[in-house]
């Protein structure tokens, strides 16, 4: 987990400006490089070779290279690049990164496995190469100011703002939260900030100012992959994400994939700490830290529970908004900062992904099951539509009206009343959003969770995770979203999937039987939020949807805010949407916007 920023020209000055706000990203050791031609800042968090000789930016002959991120292959790599002669000083990731670029070019980014933010700039070109691991695991932004030819980027938006003229929202943005929760845009909620999008590599000509884009890293799925191999596969890919040179934590659950982890970091690590969280006064939402603390009892691991309350919500709602750059449409966000402050590791990892994997959700089994019936229905090709929502998914048969009709647009209630110029997304506008699941395949399930690989889990899940616990120098990471995990497991049938008796995750039940776990029903908002919204926090609420809090009436009816609190106060009602609402106001405020 590190900082970094750059520019196309020199000012010292502003690149320790820019650096000062990664800092908290990468605290051991703050690093710069100057020329006239460009400028880097890096601010490094130590977990492999923690050493000065691998402090950054690095430098070898006329590359310069500023990487965020950790490679699980680089030995492997470092391997590769002695046969063929080349002589390391240290025994980083970085340095085989910046040797390997020697060698092949712009064709090593392909052969690295981890989770990264690059920056390498060659002085003998003039170019600057960004990319970003095809997960979307790490951040990467970048402004270009074509009538300047300057040209920045950043692990944050703030280090950009500093170079923005005016700020001015983006309201495809404001339209993408309103209807998934989140932005799926390319485009930040800051008009001209853009992310550099997962797989994506940039190519920065600076003496001709040229950008050039392209979608540089894809998926490449294995169909018929091996069954009987994935109990190896999976504990050799877990293992390498394992090594570090600083001691690691995890963030345990009661759930089957940080259990998974669980057994297998016993195998491999001494000894490890667990944390996990549960909710005041609230024993049916702390059903997880119950299961952990058994587990972490019966293999005598030490485990940390991290209480989160009421006042949480109300303590820190504006602080996280502030570290994640953008309205937080997801109310787990609160356990994520409250745990981000007792986890004493730099490292933690996490079970994130093995649902979106591996079928551990509601809606993945009944897309399933919808698939099943369709096979017997005589009138599933014709464009037939009623009133029940349910009934209409039967004559679904394409795989991005499935996802709209499971995704978060479907949760909400009214949006169209707090909203103002909100639309629905259809089917056509998911072009402009998608990015490696705009080619779909014949298994509409395989291509729903694809969608949300391209979507929810970098845009909600690994957005929210990274900058938290960044902010506090922890590094998260989540083994299940590696990419040989993805590429192998995805796109199987979905028979294999679920088995005979259609069971959630089979197919990791099925090959690990000594995970010894309960099954659990995924709530989607699986805190007590909803409760506390018309009790505890309810006057906290009440106040940020108000004029006086921020007059956001360009984009919300504070009226029509104040309306839908009050109805959830006297009947559980649309707490989802809520939550949404109170985000965005605490955005606008927060940002000037």
């Amino acid at each position: 987990m590190c900082g970094i920023n750059g520019f196309n020209f020199k000012n010292d000055e502003l690149i320790k400006k820019m650096s000062s706000l990664t800092f908290s990203r990468g605290p051991d050791y703050e690093g710069f490089f100057s020329s006239e031609r460009f400028s880097f800042s890096h601010n490094r968090l130590s977990i492999i070779d923690p050493l000065q000789r691998s402090n950054q930016p690095f430098l070898e002959d006329e590359l310069v290279l500023s990487f965020n991120g950790e490679i699980y292959n680089h030995k492997e790599l470092r391997k590769k690049l002695e046969f063929k002669g080349y002589n390391f000083l240290t025994s980083s990731d970085t340095e085989v990164i910046i040797k390997l670029f020697k060698e092949y070019g712009i064709d090593s980014f392909r052969m690295l496995s981890g989770i990264f933010s690059i920056a390498l700039y060659d002085k003998r070109k003039d170019y600057l190469y960004l990319i970003r691991d095809i997960v979307g695991i790490k951040p990467l932004y970048y402004l270009y100011d074509n009538l300047k030819k300057k040209f920045f980027f950043s692990s944050l938006i703030k280090p950009l703002l500093l170079n923005l003229e005016s700020k001015e929202i983006n309201n495809l943005s404001v339209l993408s939260y309103a209807n998934f929760n989140r932005n799926d845009f390319a485009e930040t909620f800051f008009k001209k900030i853009f992310k550099v999008i997962p797989g994506e590599l940039i190519i920065f000509d600076n003496k001709n100012k040229i950008l050039n884009k392209e979608h540089f890293l894809k998926y490449n799925f294995n169909y018929n992959y091996d069954q009987k191999s994935i109990k190896k596969n999976i504990e050799n890919i877990f293992s390498n994400q394992f090594v570090s040179d600083v001691p690691v934590a995890l963030s345990l659950s009661g759930g089957i994939d940080s259990n998974l982890i669980f057994s297998e970091l016993i195998k491999s690590q001494n000894k490890f700490n667990c944390y996990s969280v549960f909710f005041s006064n609230s024993k049916k939402h702390s059903n997880d830290f119950l299961l952990a603390s058994e587990l972490c009892r019966s293999h005598n691991v030490d485990l940390t529970p991290v209480e989160v309350s009421p006042k949480d919500f109300i303590n820190y709602s504006e602080k996280i908004v502030n570290i994640v750059e953008e309205p937080v449409g997801n109310s787990n966000s609160i356990a994520n900062y409250i745990l981000s402050k007792n986890v004493n590791e730099k490292v933690l990892l996490s079970g994130d992904g093995g649902d979106e994997i591996f079928t551990g959700y509601d809606k993945y089994k009944s897309i399933y099951i919808l698939n099943l019936i369709n096979k017997f229905n005589p009138f599933c090709n014709l464009n037939l539509r009623f009133k029940a929502k349910n009934l209409n998914r039967i004559f679904i048969n394409n795989s991005k009206d499935m996802y709209l009709s499971f995704s978060e647009q479907n949760l909400f209630k009214r949006q169209k009343s707090v909203y103002k110029n909100f639309r629905y997304f259809e089917r056509e506008d998911l072009d402009f959003i998608f990015n490696h699941s705009k080619k779909t395949f014949k298994n509409k399930l395989s291509n729903v969770m694809f969608h949300d690989l391209d979507t929810w889990i970098p845009n909600d899940i690994l957005l929210r995770n990274d900058k938290i616990y960044a902010h506090s120098g922890i590094e998260v990471r989540v083994p299940f979203l590696d990419q040989q995990i993805i590429e192998n497991y995805l796109m199987i049938d979905g028979y294999k999937k679920y088995g005979p008796f259609i069971s959630y995750k089979h197919l990791i039940s099925k090959h690990f039987r000594e995970i010894k776990t309960k099954n659990k029903i995924k709530m989607g908002f699986n805190t007590p939020f909803a409760s506390w919204l018309r009790n505890e926090i309810y006057d906290f609420a009440k106040n940020i949807l108000s004029k006086e809090y921020y007059n956001s009436s360009n984009i919300l009816d504070l009226k029509e805010c104040e309306n839908l609190l009050n109805l959830h106060k006297k009947k559980y009602f649309d707490p989802y949407l809520l939550w949404n609402l109170i985000n965005i106001q605490i955005f606008l405020k927060e940002f000037k916007i």
